[in-house]
């Protein structure tokens, strides 16, 4: 008959469950982090959709997403890789369609940030858009960069 020793078990044990809450802890943002972020994208996809945006500025706003990033629109049957976004946002920057996009009348403007595990909803509102109502994006964080982005509003 083997004879555990408890108290080296229980060492053993909590050595094993904190060293992996260490590592799903690892991945994540704190709130003021997030915050961060969530600022940074929107003064980025304010500069690279508006009038002067140049594919520097959309270098730098893709730059703050993943790899596998995806944008998601449930309210307009909207799902967009990476790819096919920044395809998008670079086709419309050579076609000049941001050029009428006034950076102050087309600027989001966060009015209110609530943080989750890796996740922020994002109460946004548009300059030009004033008595609309606000418009919420949830953001999903993954290795200090922004993962999805699910919008939730209508026109």
């Amino acid at each position: 008959m083997k004879i555990f020793h408890i108290p080296t078990c229980l060492f053993i044990l909590f050595a094993l469950l904190s060293g992996d809450v260490e590592a799903s802890e690892a991945g994540k943002l704190s709130p003021q982090q997030m915050e961060q972020l969530v600022h940074a994208v929107t003064a980025a996809q304010n500069k690279a959709t508006t009038r002067g945006a140049t594919i520097d500025d959309v270098e730098r706003l893709y730059a703050m997403y993943t790899a596998d990033f995806i944008y998601e629109h449930p309210g307009m049957n909207d799902v967009y890789t990476r790819e096919h976004l920044y395809s998008n946002h670079t086709r419309a920057l050579h076609q000049g369609r941001y050029e009428k996009h006034d950076p102050v009348e087309h600027a989001y403007h966060i009015v209110d940030v609530m943080y989750g595990d890796n996740a922020a909803a994002v109460q946004r509102i548009k300059t030009r858009l004033d008595d609309a109502p606000h418009r919420l994006a949830v953001f999903e964080f993954e290795n200090g960069k922004v993962a999805r982005i699910r919008e939730y509003w209508n026109y």
